[in-house]
């Protein structure tokens, strides 16, 4: 069974925060048409919502864009004869 590591752990848990912010985003306009919310309000809470879901976006995308690299390294190392380069995992 594979490990988690620091950086994947990351990447998931600001996926999932990507999620709910956009999410969020979503039900803030919902509650705005539906007049649950004043205008301003919901527009408000939207923005809000919508930064937080871009920040987890890139985070995410990061963190995970980041353990592929790693992999890559490691394989094209092997792949040419190299000396692997020292990794810290974490």
């Amino acid at each position: 069974m594979k490990t988690l590591t620091r950086t994947r752990l990351i990447g998931y848990l600001a996926m999932t925060v990507c999620v709910l912010g956009y999410g969020g985003f979503g039900v803030a306009l919902l509650l705005g048409k539906m007049d649950v919310l004043s205008t301003p309000h919901s527009m408000l809470l939207a923005a809000v919502a919508a930064v937080i879901g871009e920040i987890g976006l890139w985070v995410g995308a990061a963190c995970l864009g980041l353990t592929l690299f790693k992999k890559r390294k490691a394989l094209l190392d092997k792949l040419f004869r190299r000396k692997p380069t020292a990794v810290v995992e974490g």
